[in-house]
């Protein structure tokens, strides 16, 4: 059963990197626009070395073309991403996150033929009562309203489903490690240009760039390898076991964000904000079981 550690690893150190993007967004970088340059510079330099390492693969101009766009689209979503963190809890990211199987499901219906049964719906019902639930925050008089990050986490899930479901009609001939160099290299490119075509984001980058310190821009380099670890290990726990229980348990990544939002706040109340009073926490538990009810409805 050793698929149920790599599938339970996996979103531990997705919900890591969240956290440590969290820091570098609030206390260190400041402006969200530098922070997916400094991915796509990562991306860069992943794709070249698996690119390398796996023999310098030639793909097909359709296969190689679609995984390419993939990794485009991965970067151009990050900005949503980093946006949110801006202004919203981790432990509610992690949580809105779970949001993307519904995302996935609806354009595999539109463009895959795959079919929504009731069971389904039902579990669409549960994830999203649970991101709404989530995301509502409190206005004057008593009124509540959604959170920003809801809109741009689930905008940001949508550009991730469109992804998985483009890179569905090139895997088929193409090994994990090509499409992971091929991918980092789209996310390269696709950085690329958002950093030539957009004067803000390219000046928040030089901005930073010039003020960065040389630590953080090695803790920004070994996020990044955790994001990748975390998705090489979420593979191979697809690889080793059973697609819907390896699904299933991808949604403790909401849990998780609950117990490192609660550890990393008591330890280092400066750095990390999160709402760790009983009822916060009771709250986020509830929902958290929610989301994952409603993903093993949909697998």
């Amino acid at each position: 059963m050793n698929w149920i550690f790599f599938a339970i690893l996996s979103p531990a150190i997705y919900t890591l990197v969240t956290f440590i993007d969290k820091h570098l967004v609030s206390n260190v970088v400041k402006d969200y626009k530098a922070m997916p340059i400094y991915t796509s510079i990562v991306g860069f330099i992943a794709g070249l070395l698996f690119w390398i390492l796996t023999g310098f693969p030639i793909l097909s101009f359709r296969d190689g073309g679609i995984i390419v766009l993939t990794g485009m689209i991965t970067i151009w979503s990050t900005f949503l991403y980093f946006k949110a963190l801006e202004g919203e809890q981790t432990s509610n990211i992690n949580i809105l996150f779970q949001t993307f199987p519904v995302m996935a499901l609806i354009l595999a219906y539109l463009f895959l033929g795959e079919t929504i049964t009731v069971k389904q719906f039902i579990g669409f019902i549960f994830i999203l009562s649970a991101a709404v639930g989530v995301s509502f925050q409190p206005r004057k008089k008593g009124e509540k309203t959604l959170s920003k990050a809801f809109f741009l986490i689930l905008f940001f899930n949508f550009m991730t489903a469109i992804s998985s479901v483009l890179i569905k009609f090139a895997i088929d001939t193409t090994s994990f490690s090509q499409v992971l160099s091929y991918e980092s290299l789209g996310i390269a490119l696709g950085g690329l240009l958002v950093f030539i075509l957009f004067p803000g984001i390219r000046k928040a980058f030089i901005a930073n760039i010039k003020i960065v310190k040389r630590k953080t821009v090695k803790i920004i380099f070994i996020n990044e390898g955790l994001f990748v670890l975390a998705k090489s290990l979420g593979f191979y726990a697809l690889v080793l076991g059973p697609v819907a229980l390896v699904t299933v348990l991808s949604g403790t990544q909401a849990f998780f964000g609950i117990i490192f939002g609660f550890t990393l706040t008591k330890l280092f109340p400066k750095l990390f904000k999160e709402d760790i009073s009983s009822g916060g926490i009771i709250k986020k538990m509830g929902f958290a079981v929610l989301i994952v009810v409603g993903i093993a409805l949909l697998v």
